[in-house]
């Protein structure tokens, strides 16, 4: 008898470890996923502001102001715009978004009432983690809205120290607000889908705009003041979890996005 219950209770504490792991494999793989979550969330909008700029305004080289101090080179014959970044540079806007590499911007028209902006990436990087691909914003000339961009991208990579991705397509909307045609804030609001540094399939649709100011984005402050997304992480082809992101602003251009995962656990992001 007496060695049976040292059986069963070898048995138990067995079984209770191996639920103790579980537990942190499910605790690391959330964590890790509002990581994520945060991350392409800079990384697609770090560099949102440099898309709503003029070919004529990149030409006032000497007057305008960017974040992140690049060199700025202008191909009027190409009409091309290429941001060339160094992470040596001492730029008092960069506030802790080190970058480095160029992007490159196109100005195609298409036909008499539209126009597309390309960015694309080259050899990019941004805290450390690198950006691959190509983003086209098109305006339509029209007197509905002629201040709107529509966004598209087919494959984005996000790629992180160890050399894992995150690849994406999606779609924006981006409505720009100007004052005596200065640009003073845009709202954006869209959707993604693709898949995870894990390989898992992800979704996002924003459920409240997100809201830019423009004097915050031209000192290096980069995050929303406001905006909802949801997040969909798929376990397999009918189980997902959801994560929730509210960006608010708390004290001038100091913005946090709070992230709330799956089991109510917050985690709090600033730039």
């Amino acid at each position: 008898m007496k060695s049976k219950h040292w059986y069963s209770l070898y048995i138990l504490v067995f079984i209770s470890s191996c639920a103790g792991d579980v537990d942190k494999v499910i605790t690391t793989d959330l964590q890790a996923e509002g990581n994520e979550i945060f991350r392409v969330s800079l990384a697609l909008e770090e560099s949102l502001f440099f898309a709503f700029r003029t070919f004529e305004d990149f030409k006032k080289t000497d007057t305008i102001p960017l974040p992140g101090c690049p060199e700025i080179m202008v191909n009027e014959v190409e009409k091309k715009v290429t941001l060339q970044f160094s992470a040596q540079s001492q730029c008092t806007t960069n506030h802790n978004l080190s970058r480095s590499g160029k992007i490159n911007i196109k100005y195609i028209t298409t036909n008499v009432l539209e126009t597309v902006t390309r960015l694309e990436y080259e050899d990019y990087k941004v805290k450390g983690y690198a950006i691959e691909g190509t983003r086209d914003f098109k305006q339509i000339r029209s007197l509905l809205n002629p201040n709107r961009r529509t966004e598209s991208f087919e494959d984005i990579l996000i790629i992180n120290e160890t050399g894992s991705s995150t690849r994406l397509k999606g779609e924006a909307v981006h409505n720009l607000v100007f004052e005596n045609q200065i640009l003073k804030e845009f709202t954006s609001s869209g959707s993604l889908e693709g898949r995870n540094i894990t390989g898992r399939p992800i979704k996002m649709i924003q459920t409240s705009p997100k809201r830019y100011n423009a004097s915050c984005l031209d000192s290096g402050f980069v995050m929303p003041s406001q905006g909802v997304e949801n997040w969909q992480i798929f376990r397999n082809e009918t189980q997902s979890v959801s994560h929730n992101v509210i960006y608010e602003q708390e004290t001038d251009c100091i913005n946090k996005a709070t992230i709330t995962l799956q089991d109510g656990r917050v985690m709090v992001f600033r730039q």
